[in-house]
């Protein structure tokens, strides 16, 4: 929940500088956030402020509860070597896009397939933290950087560019198992990497498009590529700070409140559809919340080919007021956070680094909770079918992974 509390700061440090913007400069039209409603700023940071905490409560009442553990070691340095070829081959294919509807028959698939991608670099990072094999160093640098080439070519969200050196980082310093490590000179690559990448920030929003289509053709083939069921905002100016920030969201879902009433569950009841497998719904409709809300508060359009230009998440506290006002912000916020704290402890993650299936479920968490706290509710439909699929996993491979188990207790 750490990570959860830092995300959460993080946020509303950006609301507060937003804000202050607002204060001095008023409201820039040409700003990715030019939506927002004024009026309803302290409404929207009170429904903010309370949502998060509701959520805290609900982790610590479950703190020490949990689902089935889905915990899988691999001890045998030749199958970690397997294990890394077969991620290295998984990085190329998704480098060429041929593999960009392999896994359609369900969501879990493709998820865990991915998480794969940029959660083997924890991993690897992590064992070399413990292992101090340096081979597992390199192992991990490898993959980060072939990540960081494919997120240029078939990502357009920019912070996708950085989420693999934050999984090196983040599983270097988790291996390490000591905060003192991230006062030390260690840090200082992050340090750098961040600023320079803060730096460039405005400028791949107006370059990341014609970069990738000067090697892929399109806008429309990147988002397919890459799995996003959105179109590209066509006026995306914001920095960093306007990124993080979500202030502008919840005051639509105060206007909205104010104007037509609480939706009563309307607003995240396709979630429904959601949880349906596509092998039983082929022509399922995709879930796009985010997509309705941008279109709810006039924000967007749909083109000729029945895209829509904008996607705007609603926040986990401003979808849950939007549908049920405070009492359901208290309740679900609660349910929420309980949800988090019985998906965090059945990865294990801190039992071993060589829980395999546990780095991957552990650090989509905590990645997830670092830079994704201003999404949906839809993320609960994504946590449960990849956590379905890893529990299938550990399933099919209990009776092997008992015996990993003991001997990896055994060597640490």
């Amino acid at each position: 929940m750490t990570t959860y509390y830092i995300g959460v700061i993080i946020t509303t440090f950006a609301n507060l500088y937003h804000i202050y913007s607002i204060n001095i400069r008023g409201v820039n039209e040409f700003s990715m956030y030019a939506y927002i409603v004024p009026e309803y700023i302290d409404d929207a940071i009170s429904v903010w402020a309370i949502g998060n905490t509701f959520i805290f409560i609900g982790y610590e009442l479950f703190a020490t509860k949990s689902f089935p553990s889905i915990s899988v070691d691999i001890t045998t340095e030749k199958n970690i070597t397997k294990l890394y070829n077969f991620i290295l081959i998984f990085s190329f294919l998704s480098l060429t896009g041929s593999i960009a509807n392999f896994a359609a028959i369900t969501g879990g698939i493709q998820k865990v397939l991915s998480l794969l991608n940029i959660m083997g670099i924890l991993y690897f990072a992590r064992l070399w933290a413990v292992d101090g094999n340096i081979k597992f160093r390199n192992h991990a640098i490898v993959l980060c950087a072939l990540q960081t080439i494919v997120a240029l070519y078939t990502s357009y969200l920019r912070l996708e560019l950085l989420t693999p050196t934050i999984s090196f980082f983040g599983g270097y310093f988790i291996g390490k198992g000591s905060l003192k490590y991230i006062y030390s000179y260690r840090a200082m690559p992050v340090i750098v990497i961040l600023f320079i990448f803060s730096l460039f920030f405005n400028s791949l929003s107006g370059n990341r498009s014609h970069f990738i289509t000067t090697f892929t053709g399109g806008d429309e083939s990147i988002a397919s590529s890459s799995g996003i069921s959105t179109a590209i905002e066509e006026e995306d100016r914001g920095n960093v700070i306007d990124r993080v920030s979500n202030v502008a969201q919840i005051t639509n879902v105060i206007s909205l409140v104010k104007t037509k009433g609480h939706y009563n569950g309307l607003a995240s009841f396709p979630l429904l559809a959601a949880f349906v497998p596509r092998f039983l719904w082929p022509d399922k409709p995709q879930v796009q919340l985010g997509v309705w809300f941008a279109l709810e508060i006039g924000v967007a359009s749909i083109s000729e080919s029945g895209r829509a230009n904008n996607s705007v998440n609603m926040t986990i506290p401003g979808e849950l007021f939007l549908d049920f006002g405070w009492i359901g912000l208290g309740i679900g916020g609660i349910l929420f956070g309980g949800l988090l704290a019985l998906f965090w402890n059945a990865a294990k993650f801190n039992e071993s680094a060589y829980n395999i299936s546990g780095a991957l479920w552990g650090g989509y968490l905590l990645l997830y909770s670092l830079y994704g706290v201003g999404a949906d509710l839809q993320i609960v439909v994504s946590l449960t079918s990849t956590f379905l699929v890893l529990l299938l996993f550990k399933k099919i491979v209990k009776p092997y992974a008992n015996i990993v188990g003991r001997a990896s207790l055994a060597r640490q």
